[in-house]
């Protein structure tokens, strides 16, 4: 058997969000004969690993307002696979802990370093854990890193997201 449980061939198109439909994803969308075969009562928006055209991916299948799901695909996966809007590519997949969040190093290092905020990280969702993972790993310089984290430790401090700090100060 295979390391990945499921697969299908899509073709990688572009989904406008929001009422303006101005931002847009780079997607997959997942077959509708996969779907009943996940578990998306359970997990709406469910996390997996898996590979697109032989590139590592991990994410979530997003639902999308029509009953379809589609998975973003990272600007990077595009670049290593040489794929793009309108190609028609292979998605192989399993089922990821639900529960994963790929911390950056600078960033669990700086939370481990306070009990008090370690125990505040231990508290939040694994969503929300991933915002800030995100938030951070984002950066594209080491002082944007640095910023980010003092942004995540300010929040943790204030027992608020990022999201919630930035508004806070804007006020």
């Amino acid at each position: 058997m295979s390391y990945y449980s499921h697969g299908f061939e899509g073709q990688i198109s572009l989904l406008g969000v929001g009422k303006a439909k101005v931002l847009t994803y780079t997607v997959i969308f997942l077959p509708a004969e996969l779907e009943a075969e996940l578990p998306f009562k359970t997990y709406p928006r469910l996390r997996v690993e898996g590979e697109i055209a032989e590139v590592p991916v991990r994410g979530a299948w997003m639902p999308v307002g029509d009953g379809r799901r589609y998975f973003i695909i990272a600007p990077e996966v595009k670049k290593n696979s040489g794929y793009d809007v309108g190609d028609w590519v292979e998605m192989r997949f399993r089922i990821d802990d639900q529960e994963f969040v790929d911390v950056p190093a600078a960033l669990a290092s700086a939370i481990a370093a306070d009990r008090g905020l370690s125990e505040k990280w231990n508290t939040l969702s694994a969503g929300k854990k991933r915002m800030s993972a995100i938030h951070v790993a984002s950066a594209k310089t080491p002082p944007t890193q640095a910023r980010r984290i003092e942004d995540v430790i300010a929040a943790l401090t204030l027992g608020c997201t990022v999201r919630e700090l930035k508004t806070k100060r804007k006020t």
